[in-house]
């Protein structure tokens, strides 16, 4: 294999060369970056094309040796036990699917819940669960948590100071719940 060090600083890849920086005075920027011919650049790009076909070519054939090896075993199997075999494979098939179909409902559920809470349905997919009890479970823990997260979070930014009284001494305070009447003839 040939060298892949650069031969010519100015030239790009493509083996343009590069436009220049006119905030440099017109020089190119980057006297760390390399450049490589086209040359090279075909060659790292042959390369690396390469390597992925041969790994997806051993992939390919590791899965046909094991398609082989199973078709084999197959084979062997009585009718009886190949019929067992089928059987068992669409029983967990068909499990599945109802197991998919459960989680959805039970999804689509969760976000209603949700929502009647006041919790954001975004969280659902956090708290849903193939049993439609635990899902509900899961919500009815989760909004106590959060409730008294939010709870804790508003009393931490309300608390302060109460503000004080500007009263001059000796004039009954109405805690600021004077009307608007009142204010106007005191003015006058």
């Amino acid at each position: 294999m040939g060298d892949l060090a650069p031969k010519d600083k100015n030239q790009d890849p493509t083996g343009s060369t590069p436009p220049a920086d006119p905030e440099n005075g017109g020089e190119n920027e980057g006297g760390n970056s390399k450049t490589f011919s086209q040359e090279e650049v075909n060659e790292i790009v042959s390369k690396r094309i390469n390597e992925v076909k041969s790994k997806s070519e051993e992939t390919i054939a590791q899965k046909i040796q094991e398609a082989l090896v199973e078709q084999e075993r197959k084979q062997k199997l009585s009718d009886e036990e190949r019929l067992n075999e089928e059987r068992k494979a669409r029983n967990d098939e068909l499990a599945q699917k109802e197991r998919d179909i459960a989680l959805r409902e039970n999804r689509a559920d969760a976000r209603e819940l949700l929502q009647q809470k006041g919790i954001s349905a975004e969280l659902v997919d956090f708290l849903v669960d193939a049993d439609a009890k635990k899902t509900t479970e899961n919500i009815e823990a989760f909004a106590k948590v959060f409730d008294k997260a939010v709870e804790a979070s508003v009393e931490k930014k309300v608390a302060g100071n109460t503000p004080k009284d500007t009263n001059p001494a000796g004039k009954p305070s109405d805690g600021g719940k004077r009307s608007t009447a009142d204010l106007l003839y005191k003015k006058k």
